[in-house]
């Protein structure tokens, strides 16, 4: 039986769900990492998340509900749409430690997307052109996005975090539909233009500058650069598995 169990959505092409986890960023002793909507073997602590996923945490497969367990959600979307949801509630009674990605939820930690932890940010490329466009394979067509042909463009559904962040490095304004794209570009420090579709694109650490599908193109020169943010992050995500790290000692002791 494993000491720690890291649940995500990790079965997908979504690069950003994929590769959410801390599991792939820190050294980890005892240690397995497995979709979280697939059953579970047993495990002492079960780390959850990133990702949109809090609301249904408690619903998951792969969630082990025996008295002694641990649950961690670390990275975890926790401003829900609506004020009153018992998902989240079953959630929040679940977890022992939540770490939210979302800035400004004085309820919980700040634990921004583990990702920012990759070496990858640390070797990128300079940009080659002034704008690309990183989207969302899902939901651009329901925003009725049209994106240009001529504009360099990259699906999150590419599945390789080298090729999403290889992508996002190469343009010096970022526009992007997609979580994930949104936030490493601001922490590549690029000029960053965030087009919502929820209100899941409002916790950033520090924000980008925000249009809609309809205006977007007509916003090209306002993007937003935070060069802060990676130092920033990082700090952050050392802080909390701090707190981590102790549940794991005296869980393991």
């Amino acid at each position: 039986m494993p000491a720690l169990m890291f649940q995500h959505l990790r079965d997908t092409n979504n690069v950003g769900d994929a590769k959410c986890s801390p599991f792939d960023y820190f050294d980890w002793k005892d240690a397995q990492a497995k979709d979280l909507r697939t059953p579970s073997p047993e495990y002492k602590i079960g780390i959850y998340g990133g990702g949109k996923i809090f609301g249904g945490l408690a619903d998951e497969a792969g969630i082990l509900k025996h008295d002694g367990v641990k649950h961690i959600a670390w990275g975890v979307g926790t401003r829900q749409t609506f004020p009153i949801s018992r998902k989240y509630a079953r959630a929040r009674n679940l977890c022992d430690l939540v770490g939210s990605r979302d800035w400004g939820d004085t309820r919980y930690d700040y634990a921004p997307c583990a990702s920012c932890m990759s070496p990858l940010f640390d070797t990128a490329k300079e940009p080659e052109h002034d704008i690309v466009f990183y989207f969302h394979g899902g939901k651009t067509e329901k925003q009725k996005l049209a994106i240009p042909d001529e504009m360099p463009k990259l699906s999150n559904n590419c599945g390789s975090l080298e090729e999403a962040l290889a992508f996002i490095a190469s343009g010096k304004t970022v526009v992007s539909n997609s979580y994930h794209g949104v936030y490493w570009s601001l922490l590549m420090g690029r000029k960053t233009i965030c087009v919502p579709f929820s209100n899941k694109f409002y916790g950033y650490r520090f924000k980008p500058a925000y249009a809609t599908p309809r205006n977007w193109k007509e916003k090209l020169n306002t993007g937003i650069a935070a060069p802060e943010m990676l130092t920033t992050c990082r700090d952050a995500t050392y802080a909390f598995k701090n707190k981590v790290d102790a549940i794991i000692t005296e869980v393991t002791k």
